[in-house]
């Protein structure tokens, strides 16, 4: 993944199981969102449409993340589903300051 240009800043394993092993990723991609067990099919759907909404709409991943954790515990009976997505990050890289999508006002 490192063999671009424009190297991906985020790497998103939305399934069961997906954080052992994601820290071998690191030095590709500076943030990998993982889930720590298995996760629920409705879990995994309500995380991602969260997640990816909060990104697409400007907010940080850290704040993206938070937010669909929110939304996983609200619709999901397991209330420890929302524990299952997880982030590592290498250690010059803050995802509560880390911004995907800057408004065109922005740029």
């Amino acid at each position: 993944m490192d063999a671009t240009d424009e190297p991906p800043r985020l790497l998103v394993l939305n399934a069961c199981d997906t954080l052992d092993g994601a820290s071998a990723i690191l030095p590709a991609v500076p943030v990998v969102i993982a889930m720590s067990d298995a996760v629920l099919d409705t879990a995994a759907i309500v995380f991602a449409q969260q997640f990816y909404a909060a990104v697409a709409s400007g907010q940080s991943v850290g704040s993206a993340l938070k937010q669909a954790r929110v939304r996983i515990e609200a619709a999901v009976i397991d209330k420890t589903a929302s524990e299952l997505p997880q982030h590592i990050s290498r250690d010059d890289i803050d995802i509560d300051t880390l911004v995907l999508v800057r408004s065109v006002a922005e740029v």
